[in-house]
């Protein structure tokens, strides 16, 4: 562990260094703050150049271009409000705590100072925030001068657990807030040692985050199918804000009537622009989510019903769907939106199963460009099972072959685009009759309630085993089946992928063009696994 009185020499090395860089392009606020979280408190230690003080209190120099100590010590005292006003500590669910200055140090003020010493000389004050007990998540906020301040403010700040290090320095900037998760289970939390330390910790970090790792981050992902080209696009609510402002009762909080108000608005917003041309021509896209996220990652995972949210730490989840009537060739996807804060959009681009990679959008250059490789897999048909006079009914092992390609087919049928096309492709395999009951069966089977009722992709049906009962009436037979689905629902860049067991009968009969499905009972069906990944970039 890192001794604070060595985090704190650190911090005040920052700070100089800051102002050396910086001493040209003042009046500028600069400020360091180390936060050590215990499980009910935050204690805080605020160093405050004393520019500040001339800056925001309008002091005056004498002749000399000095500032007098009565003037400084008395605007010290005053400047304790407004840290208190202008530095929030935000808990779990939004809600600002509230603090106190338990003592300052002027000492580096106390007989005054030049001109050219404001930005070498500092306070120094010790703030006190109660904690609920083990807070999951903080979020500090800085905004010196209040949101329509002129003056720039940039803070550089520290955050412990109960003495340890969490992590390196992170430069808070006005109305930017920095959000960071605290652990309070398992082994105390120890610094790295080393950097293989370091970069094991922070892979880890980044694989239980499901690759969501910056709380105020924008994120992209972009996925190109067989059957869409889809967006998806993760931004905190403070900056979607910047380009569209929302209507909301409470400053700091957005309730879900207002959510629900804002949906129209911000699905026009996103639907007006971005356009995406799939083989030439401009789709316009579907809305398939718009979510509002809180700080938890379980929510991303778990499609999370509505609730109220704080806007300092609030996510916007949207996702586009633009539809392709027949698997894309070449894609061309524009994006325009930028700002100040949003000089770039980097964005994860996975095709098909490959590996993603990464594409930046910038102001000058904001094309996405795609080609489809020759020999790229596409979607198969299912074909009819075909038979032979002399073999029906057939053997037992012919019966396993002939089952197994009809069990091959109804999976395969899913992966066509619509529902008049997996019909047909159902067709070539079940029975006319049985065609809707089975179709509306094996549908919901596909569906992921962890997924807000998302339909899945078959990646793999296995049969874990199989007999021919004996026949019924007529030349087919009967077979009994119990055998395993993986399904995978993919958004946001991580992969949820669920393995279910069935058990059931199907009737097996010879038609005019090969053997049908004519009949299905379905007798069990359980969970056997469902888990989380990540499809990264390299590297």
């Amino acid at each position: 562990m890192l001794p604070l009185p060595f985090l704190r020499l650190m911090m005040c090395a920052l700070l100089l260094a800051a102002g050396a860089q910086f001493a040209a392009a003042h009046p500028i606020s600069m400020s360091a703050a180390v936060v050590n979280v215990r499980e009910n408190e935050a204690l805080v230690e605020l160093r405050i150049m004393a520019e500040d003080l001339v800056i925001y209190h309008g002091l005056k120099a004498d002749a000399n271009l000095r500032y007098a100590a009565t003037d400084l010590n008395r605007t010290a005292q005053l400047h304790q409000e407004f840290l208190l006003k202008f530095f929030t500590i935000r808990d779990p669910q939004g809600n600002a705590l509230p603090g106190r200055v338990e003592r300052m140090d002027t000492t580096q003020i106390a007989e005054g100072a030049l001109q050219t010493e404001l930005m070498a000389r500092t306070v120094v004050y010790l703030l006190h925030y109660p904690l609920p007990e083990k807070p999951a998540f903080l979020t500090f906020l800085q905004n010196f001068g209040g949101a329509k301040a002129l003056m720039p403010s940039m803070m550089d700040l520290l955050t412990l657990q109960k003495g340890i290090w969490l992590d390196t320095p992170v430069q808070l900037l006005a109305n930017q807030p920095h959000t960071v998760k605290l652990e309070w289970t398992g082994a105390p939390i120890q610094p790295p040692q080393n950097w293989r330390e370091l970069k094991a910790r922070r892979e880890e970090d980044f694989r239980q985050r499901l690759g969501i790792t910056s709380y105020a981050g924008l994120y992209s992902y972009i996925y190109l199918t067989d059957h869409e080209v889809r967006h998806e696009i993760l931004i905190p609510l403070l900056t979607f804000e910047q380009w569209l402002p929302l209507t909301r009762r409470h400053a700091d909080f957005l309730d879900v009537d207002e959510q629900e108000a804002m949906r129209p608005k911000i699905e026009a917003h996103f639907r007006d622009r971005h356009p995406v041309a799939i083989d030439g021509i401009t789709v316009k896209p579907t809305v398939a989510r718009l979510s509002f996220f809180g700080l938890d990652i379980n929510d991303f995972a778990a499609n999370a019903p509505p609730r109220r949210v704080g806007v300092y730490q609030a996510r916007l989840g949207i996702i586009l769907s633009y539809p392709a009537s027949r698997p894309p060739q070449s894609v061309e996807m524009k994006w325009e939106t930028f700002s100040k804060h949003v000089s770039f959009l980097r964005s994860a681009v996975y095709v098909h199963d490959q590996a993603p990679k990464e594409h930046f959008f910038v102001e000058d250059k904001p094309l996405f460009q795609w080609t489809a490789p020759a020999g790229m897999r596409r979607a198969l048909m299912p074909q009819p099972v075909k038979h032979r006079l002399e073999t029906v009914p057939p053997a037992a092992r012919d019966a396993a072959l002939i089952f197994t390609a009809l069990h091959r087919n109804i999976y395969r049928a899913f992966d066509q685009r619509g529902d008049r096309e997996i019909y047909e492709a159902l067709a070539s395999s079940v029975d006319g009759p049985l065609l809707r009951q089975l179709y509306l069966q094996f549908q919901r089977s596909l569906l992921m309630e962890e997924q807000g009722g998302a339909a899945s992709r078959v990646q793999a049906v296995r049969i874990e085993e199989g007999a021919m009962k004996p026949a019924r009436a007529g030349a087919g037979f009967d077979y009994h089946c119990r055998w395993r689905v993986i399904g995978t629902v993919e958004h946001w860049g991580h992969i949820h992928t669920r393995e279910n067991e069935y058990e059931g009968t199907f009737t097996i009969a010879p038609a005019a063009d090969g053997w049908r499905v004519t009949d299905y009972e379905l007798h069990n069906q359980k969970r056997v696994q469902y888990q989380t990944g990540l499809r990264t970039l390299p590297q």
